[in-house]
C-alpha cells in the first residue's frame, strides 16, 4: 500500500510538511509506503478549462509545461492521497488549488 502526500505550502520545512512527516510516521509504522511531494517552486498553473482533456481522454491535461501530469500519475499509483495547505486569508494556498482544479478535471474527463 502506497499513500503520497502533496503539500501545498510555499515553504519547504514548515509547519504543513512537519504535520505531514507526522502523519507518515504513523502510517509507516504500519509497513505503508508513503510519498511527499512538495508543490512548492514547481509554480502549477490553474485550469484553463480548454476542455482538451474530454476530448483526448488520455488522463493527461494539455499543458504540459509544470508537474500536474507528473502529479496525477503519483496519484493514480497511490492507494491514498492527502492534500495538505496552510490557509492563506482563509483558503488554501495557490498551489494547491491548482493541482485539485486540473486534476480535478482530467480526472472528470476520464470518468
Amino acid at each position: 500500500m502506497k499513500v503520497v502526500a502533496f503539500n501545498g505550502s510555499a515553504r519547504k520545512g514548515g509547519n504543513t510538511e512537519y504535520l505531514i512527516k507526522y502523519v507518515f510516521e504513523e502510517l509507516e509504522k504500519e509497513g505503508i509506503e508513503t510519498e511527499l511531494v512538495n508543490l512548492s517552486g514547481k509554480h502549477p498553473h490553474g485550469c484553463i478549462a480548454c476542455y482538451q482533456c474530454f476530448k483526448k481522454k488520455n488522463r493527461r491535461c494539455i499543458v504540459d509545461a509544470d508537474c500536474i501530469n507528473e502529479c496525477i500519475e503519483k496519484m493514480e499509483e497511490a492507494d491514498g492521497i492527502i492534500l495538505a495547505s496552510p490557509t492563506y486569508f482563509a483558503d488554501l494556498s495557490s498551489e494547491l488549488k491548482a493541482l485539485i482544479d486540473r486534476t480535478g478535471m482530467v480526472s472528470r474527463a476520464n470518468g
